[in-house]
């Protein structure tokens, strides 16, 4: 016997723009609208503000439960709104707060610009797997930034992009609008999915940094505070597509598609079980210490039963599971993103070890 998962559950966003998303998801996955639409509908709301500076007010399982219902329905939403979201995250818990990063911290707010979250080489760099993909040299005022970032999404001119840069002897974390002089979009990627992300690489030259526009000079601290939060919202997308793609797949087993309801029973306890784990987690954030461990594996857990959610229904769907533009079809797609989103499975893999390594030690 099938099992049927109800849909998340959320009281940030109104029915009525999540029955939005989910009709728009179509013309989303064609390229016809951005994804960054919905950023002024559901800032609207207040949707993308909850549980900001390491859940100060308590809101974060909120968020996590939005990103979570926004990935129910477009992954695109979600994605963008994850990057809006966490570009949000890094202005609210600057070390010294200046009126330049409150005005961006208020853009952002109002979703009217949307928020870029450059970090992998920052997350890589904090890990100790690889090194900042931008350089800077202090300077009269600020610093001088130059670099290449090779891949980065809500890419637009009136972006307002959150990354990192090495300094000779430290790193800072600093915020930067994509209309600065010296910054350098270029052309979208074509992917195969999630292509009105407008996901793109960037370079920055020799930008003038001020110093009111710096959010931290300590890399390690600023990646452990917001790391629990850039991956539970992470594990929302997963999540979220996991629980879309398995409920899609309940109405079709019957027939000869009976054949997978062990299956499908399986993954969709796997499901409930991970939701309980991350809401558990999220309720942690800015109260009690969460072990890397705790969060690498469920961040693994959760890419890996979206990948299975996604191909149970595109292998029941039948004919529609193989049409270009099918809600199976994009789903699958976009399974196909998760793996390689930074952190990629590799990097989450080598991480958790290395924690594993760490904690046992301890």
């Amino acid at each position: 016997m099938s099992i049927a998962l109800a849909p998340t559950a959320t009281t940030a966003v109104s029915e009525r723009l999540l029955e939005r998303i989910s009709a728009t998801a179509h013309a989303v996955d064609t390229g016809a609208t951005q994804a960054r639409y919905a950023l002024p509908l559901l800032a609207a709301e207040g949707a993308l503000n909850l549980g900001l500076a390491t859940n100060a007010d308590g809101q974060f399982g909120e968020q996590v439960r939005v990103i979570r219902a926004l990935a129910e329905r477009d992954l695109s939403v979600a994605f963008a709104s994850w990057a809006h979201r966490m570009a949000a995250e890094y202005l609210s818990v600057a070390e010294t707060p200046t009126p330049s990063l409150e005005e961006l911290a208020a853009t952002l707010r109002s979703g009217s610009a949307p928020g870029v979250t450059g970090m992998a080489s920052v997350m890589k760099t904090a890990a100790g797997c690889g090194n900042l993909d931008l350089s800077a040299t202090a300077v009269e005022g600020g610093y001088r930034v130059s670099g290449r970032i090779p891949w980065a999404s809500n890419l637009a001119e009136d972006s307002i992009i959150v990354t990192g840069a090495a300094l000779a002897d430290a790193a800072l974390i600093f915020a930067v609008r994509a209309s600065d002089e010296g910054v350098e979009l270029a052309a979208p990627f074509e992917l195969l999915g999630l292509n009105s992300t407008a996901s793109a690489g960037l370079t920055l030259n020799e930008v003038f940094i001020p110093t009111d526009a710096v959010i931290s000079t300590d890399l390690a601290g600023f990646a452990r505070r917001v790391r629990p939060t850039f991956a539970l919202l992470q594990i929302s997308e997963c999540l979220g597509l996991a629980q879309a793609a398995i409920t899609a797949a309940t109405s079709r087993l019957h027939g000869v598609h009976a054949t997978f309801e062990s299956e499908q029973e399986d993954t969709a306890r796997r499901i409930e079980q991970l939701i309980a784990t991350q809401d558990e987690l999220a309720a942690r954030v800015g109260r009690s210490p969460i072990a890397p461990s705790e969060l690498l594996q469920l961040r693994l857990d959760a890419a890996e039963v979206a990948t299975q959610a996604a191909g149970i229904e595109v292998r029941v769907a039948g004919g529609a599971g193989y049409a270009k533009n099918s809600p199976a079809s994009r789903r699958f797609r976009e399974a196909a993103f998760i793996p390689v989103q930074s952190p990629s499975e590799a990097q989450l893999r080598w991480e958790l070890a290395r924690a594993h390594e760490e904690e046992r030690a301890a």
